[in-house]
């Protein structure tokens, strides 16, 4: 959706700024679907050798969002209310409103009588107006971006004036492949995310408060996620891997700040650990060690079938 930008301005560099910094990728996603939604274009910027370790956002500064140094305050404005009225039904609600001609009086009407009609022909048609207004706001309304091809790659969906879910297409095969969904208040509430392009999501975001809690991932596309992983202020703390529908991890990742610090492994039906492999900061295996006791196992170079 969105992609890096060049500060500067010559030789037709963008002139940009920062108004967003995000813990992850997935919460810069949201407020750039957003902000593009009402026209402003936007950019990404973070130190994760371009998307391949994400994990190394939190640690390099987070996912910065950024705008033209023209519209930054219109999209600090939109981000901060979240509110996303329906543009087009205030654009009808203004043309409705302007003024009707007045109907000629009867030629034999009283000053009074005409006087009366006038004022209360005004109060009906501005009663009228400000009622369209306020019925252009309810009910549901979805607006729709189309492709070069004519179909529709995007569309956004409001509900009482608040946005409550956003689609994407986006290998242009003709069906969503994207999904996001809001409150009643515009704030996000789950994603999920078509990866195989079958029609069916295989990945699925859970929010509360506007932050990420939790993901879960179907990596065989065998319809039952596999891979369960576990947030914390927007930080990655935990990854367990069930298979095809296990209740017990054979695998557990932990990780502290967002950056892997230890992998359990050797899990079995019973929910019990064989060891644990500690990790430095540089994602280098430290030492291998049991998991029930105490008792560091001296470090041994781990096989790339490891790794």
């Amino acid at each position: 959706m969105a992609s890096d930008a060049t500060n500067g301005g010559v030789h037709g560099e963008i002139k940009t700024v920062t108004i967003r910094i995000f813990g992850s990728h997935d919460a810069a996603d949201l407020a750039a679907a957003n902000l593009e939604a009402h026209g402003i274009e936007c950019w990404f910027k973070a130190d994760d050798c371009g998307g391949m370790y994400p994990n190394l956002a939190a640690v390099g500064g987070g996912v910065r969002l950024l705008v033209r140094a023209a519209d930054a305050d219109a999209a600090i404005a939109l981000l901060d209310t979240q509110v996303s009225p329906a543009e087009t039904g205030q654009f009808e609600a203004e043309a409705a409103c302007s003024a009707p001609s007045e109907p000629v009086p009867p030629k034999k009407l009283a000053l009074g009588q005409i006087l009366f009609g006038m004022a209360a022909g005004i109060f009906l048609g501005v009663m009228f107006c400000l009622f369209y207004q306020w019925a252009s706001k309810l009910g549901t309304v979805t607006h729709y971006h189309y492709a070069r091809d004519g179909r529709p790659d995007e569309a956004w969906t409001y509900q009482n004036g608040y946005l409550v879910e956003y689609r994407q297409d986006r290998n242009h095969d003709g069906q969503w492949d994207h999904w996001s969904y809001y409150d009643g208040h515009g704030n996000p509430m789950r994603l999920e995310y078509d990866d195989n392009f079958d029609g069916k999501p295989d990945v699925f975001y859970m929010y509360s408060n506007r932050a990420l809690v939790s993901v879960e991932r179907d990596t065989d596309f065998n319809g039952t996620p596999d891979e369960f992983c576990t947030y914390k202020n927007d930080l990655l703390q935990q990854v367990d891997i069930k298979p095809n529908g296990s209740k017990f991890s054979t695998v557990r990742e932990i990780f502290q700040n967002g950056v892997l610090s230890e992998i359990w492994r050797g899990g079995d039906s019973n929910g019990n650990f064989k060891e644990k492999v500690r990790y430095d900061p540089f994602f280098n295996p430290i030492t291998t060690e049991p998991v029930n006791t105490n008792i560091p196992i001296p470090f041994k170079l781990l096989s790339p079938a490891f790794k």
